[in-house]
């Protein structure tokens, strides 16, 4: 029975993660954004949602009983302990997801899941190869500056993760973003065509 390549995409926060996401599935890939998943857990799961109220407090829920993510934001990005509470309620769930989604796909084409704390969260098990989106300092502060971000919420951001550089040395690939899409999607494509003939 053939297996197909399943990839992690990880990498530090405005390096491109996204886009590469976006070019694999001009690929034929089927992509899992872990965002993603977190997002609709923290939308349609009640479990979550009352963990999440409990540990950062009632101001995080509207007026409607949703949770509001630029709160729970704001909080956990400034206390260390509200941040590894709520990844003590999300990673486990989060995890189960991707490993049923993985399981699934690799016996249907090509899959890649973009997690950010795949090093952090302790995902890395299980893919045939583990990327790591990379740029340069200076570029990432100018996409985040052009998303709104102010350097206080880069840094917050960029504090809760672990250095680029060590990710980068875990990876099996580190694909650098510093040019054009053009030069992006060449390496992608390189690296994916690559992989799927490992994997004949």
């Amino acid at each position: 029975m053939t297996r197909y390549p399943a990839v992690a995409v990880t990498g530090g926060v405005g390096c491109g993660k996204s886009e590469v996401g976006r070019i694999l599935e001009q690929l034929g890939v089927s992509v899992l954004d872990s965002d993603t998943v977190v997002h609709r857990l923290l939308r349609e799961s009640s479990e979550v949602r009352d963990a999440v109220a409990n540990l950062c407090g009632v101001g995080v829920l509207g007026s409607d009983g949703a949770l509001n993510r630029a709160a729970i934001a704001a909080r956990v990005f400034e206390s260390e302990s509200l941040r590894r509470g709520l990844e003590a309620i999300l990673h486990p769930r989060v995890r189960a997801e991707i490993d049923a989604w993985r399981a699934a796909w690799r016996e249907r084409g090509g899959c890649a899941a973009l997690i950010p704390l795949l090093f952090e969260a302790g995902f890395e098990e299980g893919w045939d190869s583990i990327w790591c989106v990379s740029a340069r300092d200076e570029i990432v502060a100018a996409r985040l500056a052009a998303r709104g971000w102010t350097p206080e919420q880069i840094e917050a951001r960029r504090r809760a993760q672990w250095p680029l550089t060590e990710k980068a040395a875990r990876a099996d690939v580190t694909i650098e973003n510093n040019g054009s899409v053009e030069e992006l999607e060449k390496s992608v494509t390189r690296h994916w065509r690559s992989l799927e003939i490992r994997r004949r």
